[in-house]
């Protein structure tokens, strides 16, 4: 089982919440909000992309990679 940074998993784990709320519907921005309020910066937009389909289909969604720059962004 792999294992992933504890702050990728709130994020999405915040906009599954979202979703479960309605509360937006412009999940990939809202996805990004919350990876910049943990100091997240990605450019990977097919990682993004992936996760709010995975967290449609399942409100538990463990995230399954990092964006293709996370490494670049964890060691700012």
């Amino acid at each position: 089982m792999a294992t992933y940074d504890h702050d990728l998993q709130a994020a999405v784990d915040a906009t599954s919440v979202a979703n479960d709320a309605g509360t937006t519907e412009d999940l990939v921005s809202y996805l990004r909000q919350q990876l910049s309020e943990r100091e997240i910066e990605t450019t990977d937009d097919a990682w993004l992309e992936h996760t709010v389909e995975q967290i449609r289909l399942d409100p538990n969604y463990m995230i399954d990679g990092e964006p293709e720059d996370y490494e670049t962004a964890r060691k700012r």
